[in-house]
């Protein structure tokens, strides 16, 4: 059995435009390098794109929607409309059991959401699946004020889930 890695919901609505995630440049590297690598390991990397509602930024078709890195010939996309890929693609768990995957390595956007229940998703599911510090990444919570943001920083909201999901 073998690792695949899981890139979830690393769309131009977290790295482009006018609300990126804060580091959102060092991060997109961070993950682009992390795909570089298994592809020249070896690994399955499988791609997860979420699907917005017609109203929204990320609808199907529009700029924010779209990948901001492109899967190499051969990696699966897996399209979603909830926080958990398991939930939306009920099939998917049977597709990695018949690629051979067992376990699951979990990168991209928001640590705290599609991140977070993507990996208590593939758990339920049965396999070993962790999100890689790191290498997911979210927006601060609350609001900002004359004297910057007034909720939890998007760091720790990532720790958060890094402490949690060990």
């Amino acid at each position: 059995m073998a690792n695949a890695l899981l890139v979830v919901d690393v769309q131009n609505w977290g790295f482009a435009g006018d609300w990126p995630v804060p580091d959102s440049a060092a991060l997109l590297e961070r993950i682009r390098e992390r795909v570089e690598f298994a592809r020249a390991d070896g690994e399955l990397v499988v791609w997860v794109q979420n699907d917005g509602d017609p109203d929204e930024m990320d609808a199907p078709g529009e700029y924010f929607w779209e990948l901001s890195l492109t899967p190499a010939d051969g990696e699966r996309v897996w399209r979603k409309t909830t926080k958990d890929v398991f939930e939306s693609n009920p099939e998917l768990a049977g597709w990695l059991r018949g690629e051979e995957i067992d376990s699951l390595d979990i990168i991209g956007l928001q640590s705290e959401m599609c991140v977070r229940s993507s990996t208590l998703g593939a758990r339920a599911a049965g396999f070993v699946a962790r999100a890689v510090p790191g290498l997911h990444g979210t927006y601060p919570e609350g609001t900002h004020d004359e004297g910057g943001p007034t909720g939890v920083s998007a760091a720790e909201l990532s720790a958060r889930v890094d402490a949690e999901l060990a």
